[in-house]
């Protein structure tokens, strides 16, 4: 099924769709998809106009697509031969990595947990203010708040994520405060604070769980792949010729037992085989 068509050029629905996820075909919206197809055009025209200049027959061009396509069949060869070696990592690794990378999951500012209460009017903040205390504030905010969230769902939340309105306040405040009416664009509101993590204190594991799942897993695709690679130098002649690379020298001056062998080492590899 064609979609659009630039001349003789056709863009169909089935390359449409192998350009995004299935999944996402029942949530982005139309225009998303209508924004695509207008990129396609624009982009088909200016390939038609390169074309009749004849760029595509530039010896340079010609070295660049090369280079595009073996680099393309590299990575889907890759990629297939991995699709079959999924690799999920368990807890106890996911933990022992937690542990031995605390300092990479510092906080870089304080950080808070709070639940709010949001009304219309500076009046029925008043009156609710009058009501709350520690204890019943979810109460109260889950019968008048405009918005509410039980205690137990709320995140941490980085200065960057909370309305400057009630920044301020909170971020001189202690767990268990409860404020004044803060006036908001949206609202006035009365915010408890239920915890705070100052700058440099370690994320908790459980919120940066998943963001050591994908790097156990990008560092299992490169082991992979790297083994891989091993895999099929096996057999195969590879060789430089370190004398004809260019660049500087390093010209680090080396004293002592390093000199001499570096100097040796160089002469010795300028043709050898790289395993």
């Amino acid at each position: 099924m064609v979609l659009a068509q630039v001349d003789q050029a056709k863009l169909t629905l089935e390359e449409v769709r192998e350009s995004f996820p299935p999944e996402y075909e029942k949530v982005l919206p139309r225009e998303q998809y209508l924004d695509f197809i207008q990129r396609w055009i624009d982009d088909e025209v200016v390939y038609q106009q390169a074309l009749r200049s004849k760029l595509d027959q530039d010896p340079k061009v010609v070295r660049k697509l090369e280079q595009l396509r073996r680099k393309a069949v590299i990575e889907e060869f890759l990629a297939r031969e991995g699709a079959n070696q999924e690799f999920e990592p368990d807890e106890a690794a996911m933990t022992r990595y937690y542990e031995m990378h605390k300092d990479e999951f510092k906080r870089k500012s304080a950080q808070f947990r709070y639940v709010h209460i949001r009304v219309n009017s500076l009046k029925e903040a008043l009156a609710l203010r009058s009501k709350v205390r520690g204890d019943n504030f979810s109460a109260i905010a889950s019968g008048n708040s405009l918005d509410s969230t039980g205690e137990a769902a709320v995140p941490f939340r980085k200065p960057g994520e909370i309305p400057a309105c009630l920044l301020h306040d909170l971020s001189e405040a202690r767990p268990g405060w409860i404020s004044a009416p803060l006036s908001c664009p949206d609202g006035v509101y009365l915010v408890k604070l239920l915890e705070r993590q100052e700058a440099g204190i370690p994320a908790p594991f459980s919120e940066v769980k998943e963001v050591i799942n994908n790097q156990l897993v990008m560092e299992q695709k490169d082991r992979m792949r790297e083994a891989k690679i091993r895999q099929y130098k096996e057999g195969v002649a590879v060789n430089v010729n370190l004398d004809l690379i260019p660049g500087q020298e390093n010209t680090q001056e080396k004293t002592g037992e390093d000199s001499a062998p570096v100097e040796e080492q160089n002469h010795a590899d300028s043709a050898s085989a790289i395993h």
